[in-house]
């Protein structure tokens, strides 16, 4: 059976992870699963275009799966920011320099969170060069599920997770009017050709919603079919 990886999103760090990573070793899943080890004074030290430090991590820890395991491929799982970063491993081209040729190593990539369509200032360089690069799904040989939240609608003047919201989707995705997970509009996250996967009542991260976010225990076997 296909190891799993996880690539956490922007200010993550392990363990954001360990308790969806626990829930997918054991049953009914029973998968060995790895979390890339980058952290959240490694996230602060990135700048837009040069992602290299997450990709050399990322394909670090799949080739340590692959190792431990004999697998020949793995199954990656990115959140939020790490979505992004999954798609260019799988590529053969790099921003700066070789690519990383990941998709040989690689059976699927979920993506939760992840704003595939985005006008983030910090990543502005490196998320047009990734959709110019490699649009949609672009491996036919790859399974591909982006899974978007829709709970929080942003506006401008109501409890503070919507204000949150509205402040969150208007400075990264140019209005702060419409639904997400709190964090990322639900809009952004559909990739051309993937399994498009709406949850509702999702939200973004473990922080303020550790019961309802991605990675929660009755979240997971919602997008994650094993």
């Amino acid at each position: 059976m296909k190891p799993i990886v996880i690539i956490g999103g922007y200010l993550s760090e392990v363990n954001d992870y360990l308790r969806m990573a626990q829930q997918l070793a054991a049953a009914p899943f029973k998968r060995v699963v790895y979390i890339t080890a980058f952290g959240r004074l490694d996230w602060l030290t990135l700048r837009d275009p040069d992602f290299r430090p997450a990709l050399d991590v990322l394909a670090r820890t799949v080739e340590l799966a692959r190792r431990e395991t004999g697998a020949a491929a793995v199954d990656l799982v990115g959140h939020s920011a790490g979505g992004r970063i999954a798609r260019a491993y799988l590529g053969e081209r790099s921003f700066y320099g070789d690519g990383y040729y990941g998709a040989q190593h690689v059976a699927s990539l979920t993506t939760l969170g992840t704003s595939h369509s985005t006008s983030e200032v910090w990543v502005a360089q490196f998320a047009t060069w990734l959709e110019a690069t490699y649009p949609g799904a672009y491996y036919a040989h790859l399974k591909y599920r982006s899974v978007a939240g829709e709970s929080v609608r942003g506006r401008r003047w109501g409890a503070l997770e919507e204000i949150f919201a509205y402040r969150s989707y208007a400075i990264s995705f140019g209005s702060g009017d419409q639904i997400g997970d709190g964090v990322v509009p639900t809009a952004s996250c559909f990739l051309p050709g993937a399994d498009n996967l709406v949850l509702r009542g999702a939200r973004h991260t473990p922080y303020n919603a550790p019961n309802t976010w991605y990675g929660a225990p009755a979240v997971v076997p919602l997008w994650f079919d094993g």
